[in-house]
């Protein structure tokens, strides 16, 4: 097998510091792995910001008990960077390497859909189940360096990470918190302008829901919802219409003369999905996206009676991450992001489970 194309600027060296999950322990593992090669259809990334979640937090925690991933790997599944050298299967396709030159400024698709699966071919390729997703199962961005399938890259606009709008922990936040929201807005909902739409839950994603909403599918009128006062009054900054805590949602609704179309749980707990049932307007939906509870119970009596849909949203796939980033770029979502450096990962993630970090984390490396 030939050597990847390699870049000028290799790797200074042979191992790199990496912040990793081990089955069985629940504090994330600072070690000292080798930095890697590419495979024949990857590219080596190097790393610029990567993303903090809940999910990492979920993760860890189960891990004592119930380990969701079988192996050792690096964590970080929101990302941004530079291609700094490419498999030579991909380097070899004039088209790929066209699109994805070594240099190109990315953003890095943590659903890694194989694009080939019947899933895949019905538009859902962010349930594709076919290979690991990046820092889930597999190695991630927590990382100075992460070799990543050439598929799951998708080229930041204007291919400049100094962009003030497109600044790497910009995009690496995105990669998830914006491009969750979207998928669940503009694919799942399909949300038209003469809807009205409430978003439960004002964190990272439920703020950008919240732009979305507004500022990309202009619905008429966007009800945000959080218990935090400070979420409230962030989110009619952003857009929102109104801004009420979950207990004053049916004084507003029938103030103002308002039914829900759709109702976007951000939480996923047992409280917000008594919140959204009870909101929610007669033949309309409500759509979970947070998890933040492995089951929450439903009343068959006011889902039924008022024929109410439920369904679910889930991540996206490239097509969403690209509309995400091109919203970025015009300036019609703009999310909030705090820079930490990657050194103190440990402490970031004690910080978010407590509840001390209000919008998304991006770690430099």
């Amino acid at each position: 097998m030939s050597a990847p194309a390699q870049t000028d600027a290799l790797p200074p060296s042979g191992t790199m510091a990496a912040y990793r999950y081990i089955p069985g322990k629940t504090e994330l593992q600072h070690e000292t792995v080798p930095i890697p090669t590419p495979g024949p259809d990857e590219a080596l990334v190097k790393i610029l910001a990567a993303g903090v979640c809940h999910s990492d937090i979920h993760i860890l925690k189960l891990s004592a008990t119930n380990p969701m991933f079988s192996s050792t790997h690096t964590l970080g599944h929101e990302g941004a960077g530079i291609i700094i050298s490419l498999g030579e299967q991909h380097a070899a396709d004039p088209a790929a390497a066209q699109r994805l030159a070594i240099g190109t400024y990315v953003a890095i698709c943590a659903t890694n859909a194989c694009l080939e699966c019947d899933v895949c071919k019905r538009g859902l390729g962010n349930l594709c189940i076919t290979y690991q997703k990046v820092g889930l199962g597999m190695d991630g961005c927590w990382a100075k360096y992460v070799k990543v399938p050439a598929r799951a890259l998708v080229p930041v606009p204007g291919n400049n990470p100094k962009d003030p709008r497109l600044l790497p922990p910009i995009v690496a936040a995105a990669t998830d918190a914006v491009m969750t929201p979207f998928r669940a807005l503009v694919r799942t909902a399909n949300v038209r302008p003469e809807q009205t739409v409430l978003i439960l839950g004002c964190g990272g994603l439920g703020q950008n829901a919240v732009q979305i909403a507004k500022h990309v599918l202009g619905a008429r009128t966007v009800i945000a919802s959080d218990v935090r006062s400070e979420s409230l009054v962030l989110a009619r900054e952003l857009g929102a219409d109104y801004a009420a805590a979950p207990a004053a949602l049916l004084a507003l609704l029938e103030e103002r003369k308002l039914s829900v179309d759709f109702v976007f749980d951000f939480v996923g707990t047992q409280a917000s999905m008594n919140t959204a049932t009870e909101v929610v307007g007669i033949g309309k939906t409500i759509i979970l996206v947070g998890l933040g509870e492995e089951t929450v119970a439903i009343s068959p009596w006011r889902t039924s009676l008022k024929q109410v849909t439920i369904t679910g949203s889930f991540g996206g796939d490239n097509v969403d991450l690209e509309d995400s980033l091109e919203a970025i770029a015009d300036g019609k979502v703009k999310p909030n992001v705090e820079e930490r450096p990657m050194s103190e990962c440990k402490a970031v993630l004690h910080a978010l489970e407590k509840g001390e970090i209000r919008s998304r984390v991006a770690l430099i490396p």
